[in-house]
């Protein structure tokens, strides 16, 4: 791949990242689940991450679990704000790239639970009919804040 395609492609998955983050948070969740594929993962980690920590993950297979339980159960209910920053990107051929994102959210949960989290989303992406798409996720916190709304 040359260097302009590279580039083009890079451009495609920040793209790919920002309606992630808009379409979740406005929930638009039709084009939120579109962009995954249909057989994707998404997983975060219940606690903080770090060198010789045991975290708990929680995770589901496929849009149709993501759905079930991350659009209905979770995220549908709550309000959200998601930010994402300096992504390292990597192209690894015409079809497959890696990520990691920089990230900070608001979520408060149906119970008024605030989680404020920061931490890196890493992630795989496969391009199909000449776009991208998540194929994995997970979500990992390096700290937690969480209160009472």
């Amino acid at each position: 791949m040359d260097q302009i395609q590279e580039l083009v492609e890079l451009e495609s998955l920040r793209r790919l990242k920002g309606l992630y983050f808009y379409l979740m948070d406005t929930k638009q969740w039709d084009g939120w689940l579109a962009l995954f594929m249909p057989d994707a993962t998404l997983h975060w980690d219940l606690g903080v991450w770090g060198e010789g920590r045991e975290v708990t993950t929680v995770g589901f297979v496929g849009k149709d679990e993501i759905e079930k339980h991350v659009v209905r159960e979770i995220l549908g209910p709550a309000i959200c704000v998601h930010h994402g920053f300096t992504p390292v990107l990597d192209v690894h051929s015409d079809t497959e790239a890696t990520g990691i994102w920089t990230m900070e959210d608001l979520v408060i949960a149906r119970d008024q639970s605030l989680l404020h989290g920061y931490g890196h989303y890493h992630e795989t992406y496969h391009k199909v009919d000449g776009s991208w798409r998540f194929a994995s996720i997970h979500l990992k916190r390096v700290r937690i804040d969480s209160s009472r709304v």
